[in-house]
């Protein structure tokens, strides 16, 4: 998977300055560390003791009362190539999603997303719209089924991408087709329902992915409800740009910051001195 049209990872945002924490890059180092702290615990060569203590399950959480388990499970991986596939997913989608919502904002929706894939899940194993599979028929297989993986909350990063930029170009590696992001978050929901409804191969796994997404869908349409009130002095308004309320700057002003993008570089200026440049270029006084 690659990235076509490069704008979108280097949209305009409310981070960027320097000392910002940048946390999907924090994320992709936790998650990697995890799994290597995991690789060298498993006991039987197959479970590993952070899985053990950290998975997803209905029974865990909700008849045992560890609902640490609803983050915790996000963070674990079963094999090499689960966690390749997310982290380079996560590296693509999440780091657009983040310069524009900013990081804390950015990790609350990625975990809500995460949440909101396992309790997904569980809610449609509970109606029987996916089949444990466990071998014997055991009563309510679907309460005991551990979920590991951050696939779920980069769901949610791939819908909100939709939102932000649904003409970028994906490109896959395989199948090797270009399509648009939205349509590609349109196409992996269809996957995903088709996989619940046949009742196909990991298909609890796959109603967590689409948890993930409609739940990223969901938060990015209240997000879009909030920002488009028709209320101008309602608490939800959306406010004026602060560039169109500053004075016009000065010539001098102007120059001390291209100055120091000279010296120090675009990444340098903070977001008053943005909103400066940004105010500068609407004027027709420069």
């Amino acid at each position: 998977m690659s990235i076509l049209d490069r704008d979108w990872m280097h949209s305009s945002a409310k981070t960027g300055s320097p000392g910002s924490i940048d946390i999907v890059k924090g994320l992709v180092i936790i998650n990697t560390v995890v799994f290597l702290i995991g690789f060298f615990l498993r006991g039987d060569g197959h479970t590993d003791f952070l899985e053990i203590w950290g998975c997803y399950s209905v029974y865990t959480v909700f008849d045992m009362g560890q609902i640490w388990r609803l983050i915790t499970y996000q963070f674990l991986h079963a094999n090499l190539g689960h966690i390749v596939l997310n982290m380079v997913a996560l590296w693509f989608f999440g780091r657009p999603v983040e310069r524009i919502f900013g990081p804390g904002k950015f990790l609350i929706f990625y975990l809500s997303c995460g949440v909101a894939a396992a309790l997904f899940s569980s809610v449609l194993g509970y109606f029987g719209l996916w089949d444990a599979g466990t071998p014997g028929g055991m009563e309510n297989a679907w309460k005991y089924i551990p979920m590991v993986g951050a696939s779920g909350s980069i769901y949610g990063a791939i819908a909100a991408c939709a939102v932000l930029f649904p003409d970028a170009r994906v490109q896959l590696l395989f199948p090797p087709v270009d399509m648009s992001v939205r349509t590609f978050s349109l196409a992996i929901l269809g996957i995903a329902l088709a996989v619940i409804v046949m009742d196909w191969n990991n298909a609890g796994g796959e109603a967590g992915h689409m948890g993930g997404i409609l739940m990223g869908f969901a938060i990015m349409g209240i997000r879009k409800l909030l920002h488009r009130s028709p209320v101008n002095n309602g608490p939800y308004a959306e406010r004026e740009p602060r560039a169109s309320r500053m004075q016009s700057p000065s010539r001098e002003e102007i120059d001390a910051i291209l100055d120091k993008i000279g010296r120090q570089g675009l990444d340098s200026l903070t977001e008053h001195e943005r909103n400066v440049l940004k105010q500068a270029s609407q004027s027709k006084k420069y």
